[in-house]
């Protein structure tokens, strides 16, 4: 039995432990903190898995040590709309009648809030004022950099989320640079702990390599489609006899997989252009693994400066070199032909020459990515951060 020294809960998911990239930074920062002895509970207000899916998740237990809950009494989405929105309103009551209940009995010390509603952040500084506990911001997107975000809505939400949200939260936990400095420029006495981002590297332990194929590979989401289609672009312009693949994983709704089929089409090396999707944590690891070089192009935009992509992490520990751009956090972090295999600009030709050399040197491609993984563990293992984010939230 640890003996806890903190009670924290984690607000604002609603796909815990299975969803994307920020659900895997809730996963990574809580279970840093609770190797160091810090009781951990990630709320989620509402489900959102499909009820055919095969994850056999409760309302309520634990996932590598993290106590998990779903206050709207399920973690999946009904297909009625009626009970869909009776749920949110139960899980908005509930997740606010269980935040009083451990206040009473554990002593609630803080609360890491990953939303980008700023109504969100306003509501829940107002309970951790009654509730008294520490409310920390995780901040790992310039929200009105996101191209998507361009209805009325989301833009009067952002322009409160940039002006305000930082003053409503005790502590900040920004993923880049860029987000630090805007960070300090709009809060300049506000407390912040720079924490990048996150892999666990022993995941990929024991994993052995086949060489089956030669492949390059992207892993993504299927509505970033301007980036897979300058991957597509740049992969066209290879010019090698060698039977060398693209390998896609990809994962969108039906919409966005056939525009990403339709765009593959129209390239000349088209037959050598794989997809996949919904792949097991396993089948992912095993691609890594096997590939010749990792895909990560990030563009000239806000947006992209200052993110840090989860699968960078990911990438890094293949031991295999990332292909990316000198953009964002990358230049703080890699050097060209070092530990990682870096493009000036965001440009096809500069890529695929980066591409190209990979093809025509192999085993310095792969030293380059054995260097990368040892930047990776330096600097984004997932272990080296309990500690400090322990010590952030005492302070």
């Amino acid at each position: 039995m640890k003996n806890y020294s903190l009670y924290i809960v984690w607000l604002g998911e609603s796909s815990f432990p299975y969803g994307l990239a920020s659900t895997q930074r809730c996963i990574l920062i809580s279970k840093s903190l609770v190797e160091v002895g810090v009781n951990v509970t990630v709320i989620n207000r509402k489900g959102v898995h499909n009820p055919k899916s095969n994850f056999n998740l409760k309302r309520k237990g634990k996932y590598e040590g993290i106590n998990y809950l779903y206050t709207s009494g399920t973690p999946y989405r009904s297909d009625n709309f009626f009970k869909r929105n009776l749920l949110k309103i139960v899980g908005f009551i509930n997740e606010i009648k269980f935040l009083i209940l451990i206040h009473k009995k554990k002593k609630l010390d803080a609360a890491i809030v990953s939303t980008m509603q700023f109504s969100s952040i306003l509501l829940y500084r107002i309970i951790s004022k009654i509730l008294r506990f520490s409310l920390i911001l995780n901040y790992v997107e310039f929200n009105s950099a996101v191209v998507t975000r361009r209805s009325i809505k989301n833009r009067i939400n952002d322009y409160f989320y940039g002006k305000f949200a930082f003053s409503l939260v005790d502590g900040v936990l920004p993923i880049s640079n860029f987000l630090a400095n805007f960070l300090k420029r709009r809060s300049p006495k506000k407390a912040f702990l720079k924490v990048p981002v996150l892999c666990d590297f022993k995941r990929f332990n024991g994993i052995k390599k086949i060489n089956k194929e030669r492949y390059f590979i992207f892993c993504g989401a299927a509505g970033y489609i301007e980036i897979i289609i300058f991957i597509l672009k740049a992969f066209d312009l290879l010019d090698t006899k060698e039977k060398i693949y693209l390998y896609l994983v990809v994962n969108g709704n039906s919409k966005q997989l056939s525009i990403l089929i339709n765009e593959i089409r129209k390239i000349n090396r088209r037959n050598y252009v794989k997809t996949f999707s919904n792949l097991s944590n396993r089948s992912l690891a095993e691609l890594y693994i096997n590939a010749i070089g990792m895909i990560i192009p990030l563009r000239p935009t806000l947006q992209d400066i200052a993110r840090f992509p989860h699968k960078i992490g990911e990438y890094l520990a293949s031991g295999n070199p990332i292909i990316t751009t000198n953009y964002g956090e990358i230049k703080n972090y890699f050097v060209d032909n070092e530990t990682a295999l870096i493009a000036e600009h965001y440009d096809i030709h500069e890529f695929a020459d980066k591409m190209s050399f990979v093809i025509s040197n192999l085993k310095k491609a792969k030293s380059i990515g054995q260097r990368g993984k040892y930047i990776g563990i330096k600097n984004f293992n997932y272990e080296n951060y309990g500690k400090k984010i322990k010590s952030f939230i005492l302070s």
